[in-house]
């Protein structure tokens, strides 16, 4: 089974070619269960999504679920976290405080990651805003400063600490401002199966054992193990409930 993963540390790293960390650990136990073999790729994620589309990957780990997902993805839910989604200013804008809410946005220019998820805001931002796409956050901050761009989300401010720190060279005296807000909501966490992998004939019975991993806390202990804060597990929702269900259709053979 051909699994497509990213540096991504502490939860799946890759150092001198070796795969570590608790997402390697659990998908190694699926996988063994099923009794199926694992070949790590080491791929970008946005040609993840396009080798997804195509069945050119069987998992994909450690990912965020949005409606242009489903289409494709069987999800298989890991747990939940609480992210906040930050919104950086450009230095260039002028009258910054007017910038405090979401709702005054719509005239400004947003730079995101291709293919990435940001939370509700961005997922329900009206299509004629001006929005410009780059792979790289070193870019995005670049634009950022040089005023490309207006606004730039992130979720991580020390990733945003981090690419100016890379890029601040170029734009000596620039800084960007961090809006007096924050997006704040719970997101859950997947592991899936494209639709249009071989691996989808297998899809109850992964989902079912991974339900039955977070439900007993065998998915704490593995991240626990790693020294890592474990994901929020909330078993008795609508969405672990239809976890469930995997387990009964297993059983009964669909």
């Amino acid at each position: 089974m051909q699994i497509d993963i990213r540096h991504r540390p502490p939860e799946m790293s890759i150092v001198d070619k070796k795969y570590s960390g608790p997402l390697i650990d659990i998908i190694n136990l699926l996988l063994i269960d099923a009794d199926l073999e694992a070949q790590w790729l080491v791929v970008p994620w946005p040609r993840t999504l396009l080798r997804a589309k195509l069945g050119q990957v069987d998992i994909i780990p450690r990912h965020s679920m949005t409606p242009e997902r489903k289409e494709y993805l069987l999800p298989m839910l890991l747990g939940y976290e609480q992210r906040s989604v930050h919104y950086l200013l450009s230095p260039h804008l002028k009258n910054i405080e007017q910038y405090e809410s979401p709702q005054n946005f719509s005239d400004l220019i947003f730079g995101l990651l291709r293919g990435s998820y940001y939370g509700p805001y961005i997922e329900s931002i009206n299509t004629n805003i001006s929005t410009v796409f780059t792979h790289d956050i070193n870019q995005l901050m670049s634009l950022l400063l040089s005023g490309r761009i207006d606004v730039m989300p992130i979720q991580n401010l020390n990733w945003a600490k981090s690419a100016y720190q890379k890029v601040k060279d170029k734009h000596l005296g620039q800084h960007y401002k961090i809006a007096g807000f924050k997006e704040s909501f719970m997101s859950g966490k997947y592991i899936s199966i494209p639709k249009s992998s071989p691996l989808a004939n297998r899809f109850h019975q992964l989902n079912c054992k991974l339900f039955k991993l977070r439900n007993s806390g065998a998915i704490n202990s593995f991240y626990q193990e790693h020294g890592i804060t474990p994901y929020i597990q909330i078993v008795d929702n609508k969405e672990s409930q239809q976890q469930l269900n995997s387990c009964l259709k297993q059983n009964s053979g669909l």
